[in-house]
């Protein structure tokens, strides 16, 4: 066996928490993450060589949450990093840091989030407020890792896809289309996709929802499932009202034997790739395609020099089932095989951009008991906007560790254009019907090709319009537009 490069990157601790009481406060929340993952190194004190903090983004007031993080766990000298929005920034920030060790930039670091939307709901309800941990002034890390491109333009906004359920729902729509599916069909078929989500959380001890689901409760709309954006009620969404955390202690090869890990502790990162759809989903091709999700996870597993089939544990983004099936179209999955090691954003839970940290924390553990197995774990930010993937197994590569971006083949596969005026008259793409709290529609919003190819955003509250569009699959019929002075039209049907 050729002796390991000192530098070879390693995971060696992971931790996640689900807190249940109400009250959490995220920078004790991800210290507790943080804490659990340096324990589950078996090292003595190695926070004393940890480098550098390195923080998913979440929805809580700090500038410099890593700073905090870092005073508490003792490990002052480090330097600290947050990434900006986006689900595939923790494997895009696992990869990165796996190539800072690689090339002797890094030691030792961690990587860790944590979300509490659960207490600051709690605390609206209520009329409460959590006390945040005071920083010093003009606090900032010493690095901001990601884009900070808004991820819709002023008319994406205007059109209401900025909530990004109604994207995700009208990709689901127009994959309807495609394959030729009633709207019953399709129901039934997507809610099967999730009941074997469901079952996957029950047997996760770390998902928040335990309790199994079938297919006929997700399917079916009530109070307590009540629809969001057809065809998705709450069941098929994602459930931020969590608080939820995770990090991973990532070192080199060199590290780990220095502070005396186990070495049935190490788990190696083998392969990374990452790539974004056209920026804008006015310029996608499709809505239910996403080649920056293939060429990411493909250029992963060919760094690690795997096929998708060589990889026993997958875990596939699942913010809804649409992001699910694309992705096993998109990289030739059976789509009978297990899409998920956590039970998904639904029942694991999703909070926000630390979703990933629970099938990265749970993948650790797994790849400890099967130490023959690999797994591919994918990440998806925006409305299919960045990707991100990571291989990982418990027995080094025959190849040094590898991340590419594939940003370049991206870039020249074919974009539509923008519109050059306003059209009246076009066809129907794809829709979806937006519910208020009280069961009701809403809001429908349309996309719709005019005759030269180019996308055109627009709603509807006409109620005999969303009775039309909810009652039967409308895609590619005629549609009537009035145009509106923010560039959103008002459909009519034909």
């Amino acid at each position: 066996m050729t002796p390991l490069d000192p530098r070879t990157p390693v995971i060696v601790g992971a931790g996640q928490l689900n807190d249940r009481d109400h009250g959490s406060e995220p920078i004790a929340l991800m210290t507790r993450c943080v804490e659990a993952a340096l324990a589950d190194t078996g090292a003595i004190g190695f926070a004393n060589t940890v480098e550098a903090v390195r923080v998913v983004w979440g929805v809580w007031p700090y500038a410099d949450p890593g700073r905090l993080v870092a005073e508490r766990i003792g490990a002052k000298q480090a330097s600290t990093t947050v990434t900006t929005v986006g689900g595939n920034q923790v494997y895009d920030l696992v990869n990165d840091t796996a190539a800072r060790i690689a090339n002797g930039q890094l030691n030792a670091a961690i990587v860790c989030s944590a979300e509490t939307l659960r207490t600051r709901r709690s605390d609206r309800a209520r009329g409460t407020t959590t006390t945040y941990l005071p920083e010093r002034d003009q606090a900032a890390p010493d690095e901001v890792f990601g884009p900070h491109t808004p991820l819709s333009t002023d008319i994406e906004k205007a059109a209401g896809i900025e909530t990004v359920v109604r994207f995700y729902a009208m990709a689901e729509t127009a994959l309807r289309h495609r394959l030729g599916e009633s709207v019953e069909q399709h129901r039934s078929r997507i809610a099967e996709l999730w009941a074997r989500a469901s079952a996957v959380a029950a047997g996760n001890p770390a998902a928040w929802s335990r309790d199994p689901r079938t297919a006929t409760e997700i399917a079916t709309e009530s109070a307590s499932n009540r629809p969001v954006s057809s065809p998705y009620p709450k069941l098929m969404t994602s459930n931020l009202n969590v608080d939820q955390g995770g990090a991973v202690v990532m070192c080199s090869v060199a590290a780990a034997r220095a502070a005396g890990i186990p070495r049935d502790r190490w788990v190696f990162p083998w392969g990374g790739g990452s790539a974004n759809d056209h920026w804008y989903p006015t310029n996608r091709w499709a809505f239910d395609e996403s080649p920056a999700m293939r060429l990411a996870s493909r250029g992963a597993l060919a760094n690690a020099h795997l096929d998708i089939d060589a990889c026993e544990l997958i875990d596939l983004y699942s913010c809804f089932p649409i992001a699910v099936q694309v992705a096993q179209r998109e990289l030739g999955i059976d789509p009978a095989r297990p899409f998920t090691i956590t039970g998904g954003l639904t029942f694991a839970a999703g909070p926000l951009n630390s979703y990933c940290m629970l099938p990265l924390t749970r993948a650790v553990a797994l790849l400890r008991q099967q130490p023959d197995a690999t797994a591919l774990l994918t990440g998806n930010g925006g409305m299919f906007t960045e990707h991100s993937a990571i291989v990982l197994a418990a027995r080094p590569a025959a190849q040094p560790y590898r991340h590419t971006n594939a940003q370049a083949d991206v870039d020249r596969l074919p974009r539509r254009a923008d519109a050059e005026a306003p059209a009246r008259a076009a066809t129907l793409e794809t829709y979806t019907v937006a519910f208020d709290r009280e069961m009701q529609p809403e809001r429908a919003v349309l996309a719709c090709l005019d005759a030269a190819g180019s996308r055109h955003w627009a709603n509807s509250t006409d109620p005999s319009t969303m009775t039309a569009l909810l009652a039967d699959d409308l895609c590619g019929q005629p549609v009537g537009l009035e145009p509106g002075a923010d560039g959103v039209a008002t459909a009519h049907l034909a």
